[in-house]
């Protein structure tokens, strides 16, 4: 799972590149923030979402802090939950919330208030954490005081002259024996080792929730704008084309978009009942993934240039601009994810119309079907 997160945050790093400058946008205090090299000083924000190659983050935070990159820094203090999620992560201020943190190498030089997770090859953690602490890596070094509980999974353990968990240490490993806790860091009566595959079990929160937490949310804003930023950056022309189109008709951009989706699934069907035409199911397939991939990220930069435009801001213009649309489109679609109930009807629109927009397209010189009608 670890290589696999790495890869799209290495995946992350290159896309800023297309991006010469950094491009920013401040609303109802929120700063929304890309380009390959940021560094983010003045006023202080309320949530902060940037992502890029080399960011650093020197201005005040009051609310929660998503930061996504090659190298990143927090220099600054974060009033609620900091997000992190790099290669090289370094948690260089105060954090009044929770702290989650991912990526090759981490380091945790502030105090953290809350709970803290981090997931990755070399962690370093020098700071207080007030609440209980997630350690997930090859090596791992603790030479600080963690308030409550402590679960850790590490090939290699060092412990400072600093280490001291007020709660119960959980160790798992397939060895355990490799792994011994010093007296001064918990007593023996509050040291409990398990098998590595008992690490969904950990007390408290386990680390399955946190990544389908990351995944769900962080990691699908990152994907869908990331996305959504490299199709403007190549074909601008036929991402505003679409665009415009979801925009204009949403309702029959939908409508097409279920047809068009209800024809790929219905062609498994019908190619298994032809049975010599089975061989073509995988294309159907493949082709109702991309559908379903496609049309989402579609969907959420239009509703991002859209949303965008209400609040006063003009057309993308600039691969800046559509990184802006791209990401605040991901993370309107996430929050929208997380209304229960209707929650997933909204996703589905935001699926259909930008699966339709890309159905006219294709249809158009096939059918002599107007994109514009």
């Amino acid at each position: 799972m670890l290589r696999i997160l790495l890869s799209v945050f290495l995946f992350a790093a290159a896309v800023p590149a297309l991006a010469q400058e950094a491009a920013g946008w401040r609303f109802g205090g929120d700063a929304f923030v890309a380009g390959r090299k940021v560094t983010l000083t003045g006023e202080p924000v309320q949530d902060l979402f940037l992502a890029g190659d080399k960011i650093t983050v020197r201005t005040d935070i009051e609310g929660s802090a998503h930061m996504a990159g090659r190298y990143v820094t927090l220099d600054a203090r974060v009033g609620q939950n900091f997000y992190g999620m790099g290669m090289d992560v370094q948690l260089d201020g105060t954090v009044a919330g929770n702290a989650t943190i991912a990526g090759d190498s981490l380091s945790v030089r502030e105090p953290v208030a809350g709970n803290l997770r981090a997931t990755g090859s070399n962690v370093e953690i020098v700071a207080p954490v007030a609440g209980s602490a997630i350690l997930a890596g090859e090596n791992v070094t603790l030479d600080a005081v963690i308030g409550g509980d402590l679960a850790l999974a590490a090939t290699d353990v060092e412990w400072g002259r600093g280490a001291e968990v007020g709660g119960t240490v959980h160790i798992y490993a397939d060895t355990p024996d490799h792994i011994e806790v010093p007296d001064r860091v918990a007593p023996a009566d509050r040291v409990e080792f398990h098998p590595v595959d008992e690490w969904q079990d950990v007390p408290g929160e386990t680390p399955p929730g946190f990544f389908a937490r990351m995944r769900g949310w962080l990691g699908g804003i990152l994907i869908v704008g990331l996305l959504g930023t490299i199709f403007g950056a190549v074909a601008p022309k036929q991402l505003a084309a679409l665009r415009e189109r979801a925009v204009d008709r949403p309702l029959r951009t939908g409508f097409l978009g279920f047809v068009g989706l209800s024809a790929l699934v219905g062609s498994v069907v019908f190619l298994t009942m032809t049975g010599i035409g089975i061989v073509l199911v995988p294309v159907s397939l493949v082709g109702t993934v991309l559908l379903v991939a496609a049309g989402y990220v579609i969907g959420a930069y239009a509703l991002g240039v859209w949303v965008t435009g209400v609040a006063g801001r003009a057309a993308p213009r600039t691969t800046g601009d559509r990184a802006i649309a791209a990401f605040t489109g991901a993370a309107i679609g996430a929050l929208i994810g997380l209304i229960p109930w209707l929650g997933w009807l909204a996703l589905m629109a935001i699926f259909l119309i930008g699966a339709g927009a890309i159905v006219v397209r294709l249809a158009r010189p096939a059918f002599g079907v107007d994109a514009a009608a």
